[in-house]
């Protein structure tokens, strides 16, 4: 795992099929990113793309195997496409992350004329209508909370305004069923975990 992020930096984390010989932004590299973004709470349609991070290495975990949840975990449930899971950190500056916008700041809310209970809507054309005002706005992304649990925090960034190149990655590390962060991840979201009682 990377060390830890100066002060001067906000570190967010990504969990993803990895592997090693992806060149960056190439698929299963850290930096890459889907195309086709329709389905996601804040997607805009590539227009630009999102790149989604949590606050929190359980958490960024917690988002690949939500799935899962009620059955207990394996080897096979860390591999996606067949590339095993791994997490990775970004660091992005402070002064980058001020420009997000944070939809849990009431005053952010009655600036754009939002009520939180819009952000939690099941339905996405009212959560991307929210993505595209807060692009419109000026924001470089934004915070809100993660639909799993209230505990995380979700970043998204728009790519046009926070690229690859601006944000600090750390090494992949592959994830194992003795990771704390699948722990972590397993013990919120109620899965069973090998040998546990």
């Amino acid at each position: 795992m990377s060390p830890a992020a100066p002060a001067s930096t906000v570190t967010l984390w990504r969990c993803f099929p990895w592997d090693r010989r992806a060149s960056p932004g190439d698929p299963f590299s850290p930096t890459y990113l889907q195309p086709g973004q329709t389905t996601g709470r804040f997607d805009l349609g590539d227009h630009p793309p999102v790149r989604y991070l949590a606050g929190s290495p359980a958490h960024a975990v917690g988002e690949v195997l939500q799935g899962f949840r009620g059955a207990t975990l394996t080897a096979a449930h860390l591999k996606r496409h067949g590339w095993p899971l791994a997490i990775a950190s970004f660091d992005i500056t402070v002064a980058t992350y001020d420009k997000v916008a944070d939809l849990g700041d009431p005053a952010v809310l009655l600036k754009l004329h939002r009520r939180p209970e819009e952000l939690a809507h099941h339905d996405r054309v009212v959560t991307q209508a929210i993505a595209r005002q807060v692009h419109g706005a000026g924001f470089a992304g934004l915070h809100w909370w993660s639909a799993l649990t209230g505990a995380w925090t979700s970043t998204a960034l728009f790519a046009d305004r926070v690229p690859a190149e601006e944000l600090t990655i750390g090494d992949p590390e592959p994830l194992t069923l003795a990771s704390v962060s699948v722990a972590d991840a397993a013990r919120i979201l109620g899965l069973g975990m090998p040998g546990a009682r």
